[in-house]
């Protein structure tokens, strides 16, 4: 499991998560996980409402 935290003090970015992954026999590749093929967004927080994903949940958090 890999868990993934970021944050944003002032600006509204997208970002994309490459992960290089390897295993028994010498297999390796690059992994990355997208949300549904679109980057992953995180915005700046002050003086606005929070949202989230709890993942480990399969909600979404206010």
């Amino acid at each position: 499991m890999v868990r993934v935290e970021a944050a944003a003090t002032g600006c509204d970015c997208e970002w994309c998560l490459d992960l290089r992954r390897s295993g028994p026999g010498g297999s390796s590749g690059t992994l990355r996980p997208d949300g549904s093929g679109r980057p992953w967004r995180t915005s700046a927080t002050a003086g606005r409402p929070v949202y989230g994903f709890a993942g480990e949940q399969g909600r979404r958090t206010r």
